[in-house]
């Protein structure tokens, strides 16, 4: 068994993200998280803000992840937005744009939602909860 399919791996990396959001919240939210999410190296920001298997598997991933509302969400965003496309008779690219641009928003989304989820006990719908950016000082 390779370290990368060891469980107690698992639960380390997820543990480290969670201790993350406990002490700074979500990166980007407030002046202090966003210097603590910079100091990190690249591999880390990589670890805590990016999750490949959302950004592939969507609604699929929340819903093993126990997060069913949060899917079934995204499963209706997908949904829709595939009904307009096929409405206005889109391109074959701008369904790949669109598929793309939703995926890479769940990928940076799943797990400060998995941490909401697991940590605090959210049982909200929407999968872009806490993901609002802090005002930039003028």
């Amino acid at each position: 068994m390779s370290q990368a399919d060891d469980p107690a791996e698992s639960v380390s990396v997820w543990q480290w993200r969670f201790d993350f959001y406990d002490q700074y919240g979500r990166p980007g939210s407030t002046l202090e998280s966003e210097a603590a999410y910079k100091a990190l190296p690249f591999g880390a920001r990589v670890m805590l803000g990016c999750n490949v298997l959302a950004f592939f598997f969507g609604p699929i991933y929340f819903f093993v992840k126990g997060m069913w509302r949060k899917g079934f969400t995204v499963l209706l965003l997908t949904l829709a937005i595939g009904t307009v496309l096929f409405a206005v008779n889109a391109s074959e690219t701008m369904y790949q744009a669109a598929s793309a641009g939703l995926g890479g928003v769940l990928m940076m989304t799943a797990n400060y939602s998995y941490y909401l989820d697991q940590i605090k006990g959210s049982r909200s719908w929407n999968p872009f909860d806490g993901m609002k950016r802090r005002k930039r000082p003028t």
